[in-house]
């Protein structure tokens, strides 16, 4: 078999050593996990999600969080950071959760803080806030800017 012009898909034992990886961190709601997916693979070049929910995660991150359910995700985000090499991390929050039924734009200002905490986790890793919309019947990614500190 000659290696001239073959690419061998990007896995954890192929590709750039292992880095196939991003973090997904977000709501349990199935609709919004194909999109968030699409969107890291794209934004990260990898093939594979390390997916991190809880129905609401970025109400319950935002608002007087347990120091139990912030160790747990902690804990998780950096298994996927230091044993899959996560090239960064996704905070999703998305329109019509049953598990934080707030209005959209409250719900976008409690993924950009769930995002800032975690960011305080992992120095150096990029976090990205997104909110997953429904627009003409799909669902779609949507960045959120950070605020500036």
């Amino acid at each position: 078999m000659s290696d001239l012009g073959e690419t061998r898909p990007q896995t954890p034992e192929h590709g750039d050593g292992g880095q196939a990886f991003f973090t997904s961190v977000g709501c349990m709601d199935g609709r919004v996990q194909k999109p968030v997916t699409e969107y890291g693979q794209k934004r990260y070049g990898v093939l594979y999600a390390d997916t991190i929910t809880e129905a609401g995660l970025v109400g319950l991150v935002s608002n007087n969080p347990s120091n139990e359910l912030l160790e747990s995700i902690k804990k998780k985000i950096l298994i996927s950071v230091e044993k899959h090499h996560s090239k960064g991390i996704i905070v999703h929050g998305h329109q019509e959760c049953a598990g934080n039924p707030v209005k959209d734009n409250l719900h976008q200002e409690e993924t950009r803080k769930t995002a800032e905490i975690i960011r305080g986790f992992v120095p150096g890793v990029e976090v990205k806030p997104v909110f997953v919309v429904k627009e003409n019947g799909n669902w779609e990614v949507k960045e959120v800017l950070l605020s500036n500190r």
